[in-house]
């Protein structure tokens, strides 16, 4: 019974891959998606600082952070320290066999420490109270409620959500006297941030090249390869890892890279707003979320991705769409004269003889002046004709100037 257990988890078995790497191949998914689709994001925050529950699909997180005084390390006395702690005990099929349980577990918690604490996102010296004796301990306790593809993202962007919504306590040291104080002495602090990162996964098959993002659980079981990109706001790669036997040349893994960079900026940006929307109504004195079913079930306070982003991103084609249309009306009527104006200019140019006298020259002896065309034909020959004139004209005034002369030589002198 335990060892065919796990085939109770979906695209395990033989049939149901067969059936997935099918349907790849004809570009289609259960869920109707195109293959550059995601999921929809939903985030809600608790009354607790640093509770966060977050929907993907049917894949639910839920994240609690939670902090406490300690000694630091030797290696590095003024840092605080970061503890992340995943637990798949909501998932049923996954406590079926231990060895599945603790293989997803150990792979699900080094990722997650490979892109928050390697990575270094949380300024750890902000932590530190006092050197060699006291720096604070951040804990992340990370609980998957249900898996249904693509755990590896949710429970990041669970975990960032959950640290940037996440406020400390303030705590003076001074005469070897620690003092923390409470919420209404002191305000709480919220924790530095170097850099946020988001991971985001991607699956690849052999009988199609074009790479699947956000695959479901059917999906990722059934894949052939599966690469998980982290990215940061700023569009660096925190961290990668890829596994499988499916071949993947370059193309395919920046292609992967660049659409998670701009995927990890847009979830960045939908946190940061749905961090702000919680704010304003914690000063508003607006009803908190309170309990573990009220975070899970439906309510009123789920921020989602889509509606968060799209709605803004709309706002602008409205507001210019209003103002192209005010436009218009304005400039309607004198457009409508101007172009009766040039209608009557070009009737009366088309109509009006055309005058040649200013842009054609004049000779003495010609009366008629020569059209475009005659001109044009005739431009070889301007030269020979009017060198042939003038002779004419000059032998003339000769003859008329011998004449003259022998009329006066021919009258006789008395």
């Amino acid at each position: 019974m335990f060892m065919n257990s796990n085939l109770f988890e979906p695209g395990k078995s033989k049939p149901e891959r067969n059936f997935v790497q099918l349907a790849v191949k004809q570009n289609q998914r259960f869920d109707g998606r195109r293959s550059n689709e995601c999921r929809d994001v939903e985030l809600t925050f608790g009354a607790d600082w640093g509770t966060v529950a977050v929907s993907l699909g049917e894949t639910k997180v839920l994240t609690h952070v939670t902090c406490d005084l300690g000694a630091p390390t030797t290696s590095r006395p003024n840092e605080g320290k970061l503890q992340l702690n995943v637990n798949l005990g909501g998932v049923a099929f996954l406590d079926e066999v231990q060895s599945t349980h603790d293989q997803r577990s150990l792979t699900l918690n080094s990722l997650l420490e490979r892109t928050f604490r390697s990575s270094r996102c949380v300024d750890l010296e902000s932590l530190c109270v006092a050197a060699e004796q006291h720096v604070w301990c951040i804990r992340v306790d990370i609980n998957v409620l249900n898996h249904d593809g693509n755990l590896y993202d949710a429970s990041t962007i669970a975990t960032l959500a959950a640290l940037m919504h996440f406020r400390r306590p303030d705590v003076t040291f001074a005469d070897d006297e620690l003092r923390i104080y409470t919420e209404k002495e002191r305000e709480f602090i919220p924790l530095l941030f170097l850099h946020y990162p988001v991971s985001v996964t991607y699956c690849i098959f052999k009988s199609s090249g074009q790479p699947i993002v956000d695959p479901l659980l059917l999906e990722e079981n059934a894949a052939d390869s599966v690469i998980v990109l982290s990215f940061n706001s700023y569009q660096e790669l925190c961290t990668l890892n890829a596994g499988g036997t499916a071949p993947t040349n370059v193309r395919t893994i920046m292609q992967c890279a660049r659409n998670a960079a701009t995927r990890a900026k847009s979830l960045v940006d939908f946190i940061r707003k749905a961090l702000s929307l919680d704010e304003e109504r914690r000063l508003q004195g607006g009803r908190l979320v309170q309990g573990l079913v009220a975070l899970i079930g439906e309510n009123q306070q789920k921020l989602s991705f889509r509606k968060l982003m799209g709605h803004q991103k709309q706002e602008p084609q409205d507001l210019q769409s209003e103002k192209m249309d005010v436009d218009t009306k304005a400039i309607a009527k004198p457009r409508v004269e101007e172009m009766a104006v040039e209608e009557e200019s070009s009737k009366q140019e088309t109509d009006a003889p055309l005058d040649s006298s200013s842009w054609l020259p004049q000779d003495e002896d010609s009366q008629k002046l020569p059209t475009p065309s005659e001109a044009s034909a005739s431009k070889a020959g301007k030269g020979k004709q009017n060198r042939s004139k003038s002779k004419a004209n000059k032998k003339q005034q000769a003859k008329k100037q011998n004449n003259s002369d022998s009329e006066e030589e021919a009258k006789p002198v008395i």
